[in-house]
């Protein structure tokens, strides 16, 4: 394990070697022994002592910051009326998707010939067999 390794694996599971994965903590416990290792690990330390401790909130400031967040809710609510929200482009995609699609459907059922003929079979060919579009695209 290099030092660079070692550095990594200290800011993912941070300076307490017991709780990093099994198959790296021989090697790291012989990397920490040295100083380079052993500064590594005590910054990881200080930076979960930070995580460590909880942030002090006290009622009243969790109360105003509710409020603020369902003022901001209620006023981002007031602007634009539920039903503008459906007419925009977003919104409307699925159904021109939809409506695209039966169309083709509709132009391909009254296209496609309905006997079995060979002429027909020819004509459902060339629709659909994509060696046709080799043949006559320009070589």
């Amino acid at each position: 394990m290099t030092l660079d390794q070692f550095r990594d694996l200290a800011e993912i599971w941070g300076g307490d070697i017991a709780r990093w994965p099994a198959e790296t903590r021989g090697a790291a416990r012989v990397i920490a022994a040295g100083e380079p290792g052993a500064a590594v690990l005590r910054e990881a330390a200080a930076f979960d002592a930070l995580l460590a401790v909880p942030p002090e909130v006290t009622p009243a400031r969790a109360g105003r910051v509710s409020l603020a967040v369902l003022q901001r809710i209620g006023n981002g609510q007031m602007r634009e009326p539920w039903y503008r929200r459906l007419l925009q482009p977003a919104s409307l995609l699925p159904a021109g998707t939809l409506a695209c699609s039966a169309l083709v459907g509709l132009w391909l059922a009254g296209t496609l010939p309905y006997q079995h003929s060979h002429e027909a079979l020819a004509a459902i060919d060339a629709v659909f067999d994509s060696s046709v579009v080799t043949v006559w695209s320009p070589q």
